[in-house]
């Protein structure tokens, strides 16, 4: 089972690399400037997409911005009072009231919601819908705020005639546009105010209309998210059914590249359906093509999207491994991992407060085998894989592997209060610096460029937990450096030097086991869980003696 369970997280990208609702790499910057309060760059964004009819970019950045707005509306209210007719403006406050009411009701059952809660929904959703009228009125042709009106429409329980009147609006706007459409699909849903037979026809033909390679291709798959798996009534396609719309968005999928943008929300939808039908394998390959690129839905039908795409990812691997006979093998994933994902493991340093052979001593449990340098009060440590006797790789060794030396170091420091700092380099264009205390992740801070910026709470935080565990350093000045947007190599190193700690081995970063040259360098092996036991029981004061390299 353990064995198994290794397998099947082959191609996958780590917990931590995940993100919901990622922005196209167009708005990335503009996105990052708004939320540091400077909203120039995203309103130049906003009035091009206008101008060049791009609705699926436009309809990303509005919805971005009032996700952020829901939490601090004095930007957008402040846009608005300079510019009260700004159609830009308006589409993100309608959104952003949308926004605001639903966060109110949530994504649960009806049964679910109290009286309390559809008070303040209905409430806000009155104040929403002059708001939706104006953006309207103030962009004719435009598809997104008539987008705004199709989810007031689910929750107001606005008559078909009403929702009708919206939903040809939106397409006469934009025929392709596909959130108009999943907006329909929900609307017409039998747990909203249709039935399974309307909805599935209307997704049905919407993917017949749509043109090739459109992810609307696949729509019905997004239907199906709305039913439950084994439910059996009236209007809802049976087994040939299902697997021919299975089939069409598998078929989708694997026409587009991993991580691809145009495939995100059918990917994520797909992925949903096949776990609800326990279809682990064909999942998995589905989890791979999505790499980091999660969407809000329809991981919100379950909580926290983050968290809940997190949870049925790892439910699928285990379903996989737990389907697999003893003696059997887990079927070959057919995604590769990104090679930006791929390469992370090879580029970390971890700061470990002591000394080798203290080190050493606390890692006789942990299953990993590492280079360890002495420099000053620290020593410093890396994954060796070179050293790794052949065969031997073994259920810890591959945490190591996979999960990086921020894993090892919460299981192996725990207990000796050993509070570790890792340096990692991501690819080419980020860099992470994460705090390892008391058996856990503390803090991570990762640097990606423009776009990456966190907020000022949580920049002190972390620069609070880097300064205590490096002991030394002035937390406003690594916060500042924790919101800089500039290059992450450079970042990363000023922050070790304000932090007073060793600077990084020459070619950190350009490649692998930088530390077999350092001065002093011993090699941990990994050991047995058995062996390991019986020599930290041992009073050998150096379990593992230096391992001499190139004739040194």
């Amino acid at each position: 089972m353990v064995r198994n369970l290794e397998a099947t997280g082959v191609g996958l990208v780590p917990d931590h690399a995940v993100v919901v609702d990622a922005p196209d790499a167009r708005a990335v910057e503009p996105l990052a400037a708004a939320r540091r309060g400077a909203y120039e760059p995203v309103r130049a964004l906003l009035a091009a997409t206008r101008a060049e009819a791009d609705w699926t970019l436009r309809h990303e950045v509005v919805t971005a911005l009032a996700e952020t707005a829901v939490a601090d509306a004095a930007p957008v209210g402040a846009w608005l009072d300079g510019s009260p007719e700004d159609p830009d403006a308006l589409a993100v406050d309608a959104f952003r009231r949308i926004e605001e009411a639903w966060a109110v009701r949530t994504a649960a059952r009806a049964k679910d919601v109290s009286e309390e809660q559809y008070r303040a929904f209905r409430t806000l959703l009155d104040d929403a819908l002059p708001v939706i009228e104006a953006a309207v009125a103030a962009s004719p042709g435009d598809p997104v705020p008539w987008s705004a009106a199709l989810p007031h429409c689910i929750g107001a329980q606005a008559p078909r005639d009403v929702f009708e009147e919206c939903l040809g609006q939106a397409l006469a706007c934009a025929p392709h546009h596909l959130p108009t459409h999943v907006h329909a699909v929900q609307y017409l849903a039998d747990k909203w105010h249709g039935s399974h037979e309307e909805m599935f026809g209307y997704a049905a033909g919407v993917a017949a209309d749509a043109p090739e390679g459109s992810p609307l291709r696949a729509l019905e798959v997004v239907a199906l998210t709305e039913v439950e798996p084994r439910e059996r009534k009236r209007g809802i396609p049976g087994p040939d059914g299902v697997e021919a719309i299975i089939a069409t968005a598998q078929a989708y999928s694997a026409s587009r590249p991993p991580e691809d943008h145009a495939a995100r929300l059918i990917r994520n939808h797909l992925v949903w359906v096949l776990n609800g039908r326990e279809r682990w394998a064909e999942s998995l390959d589905v989890y791979r093509s999505i790499g980091r690129y999660a969407t809000t839905y329809p991981w919100s039908y379950a909580g926290e999207p983050l968290e809940a795409f997190r949870h049925f990812r790892d439910g699928a691997r285990a379903g996989l491994a737990a389907s697999v006979p003893r003696n059997g093998t887990v079927p070959a994933p057919g995604v590769p991992l990104p090679e930006s994902v791929r390469t992370e493991a090879a580029h970390e340093i971890a700061y470990v407060p002591g000394a080798p052979q203290r080190v050493s001593q606390e890692l006789l449990l942990s299953g990993a085998t590492v280079r360890l340098a002495p420099a000053g009060r620290w020593t410093l440590m890396e994954p060796a894989p070179s050293q790794e006797t052949p065969g031997k790789r073994g259920r810890r060794a591959t945490v190591l592997r996979l999960d990086g030396l921020a894993a090892v170091a919460e299981t192996a420091f725990d207990s000796a209060g050993m509070t570790t700092l890792v340096a990692r380099r991501e690819g080419a264009d980020a860099c992470v610096l994460s705090v390892v205390a008391k058996g856990r992740t503390a803090a991570r801070h990762r640097w990606a460029g423009p776009g990456s910026t966190p907020s000022q709470e949580a920049a002190r935080q972390d620069a609070d937990l880097l300064v205590a565990a490096a002991g030394q350093g002035d937390a406003r000045e690594i916060a500042r450096m924790l919101r800089d947007p500039g290059d992450p190599s450079e970042l990363l190193i000023r922050t070790l030097t304000a932090l007073g700690l060793p600077p990084l081995p020459a070619g950190f970063g350009e490649r692998a086991e930088v530390l077999a040259d350092a001065r002093g360098a011993t090699v941990h092996r990994a050991r047995s869980l058995w062996q390991g036991m019986k020599d930290f029981m041992s009073d050998e004061t150096d379990p593992n003696p230096p391992l001499q390299l190139d004739g040194r």
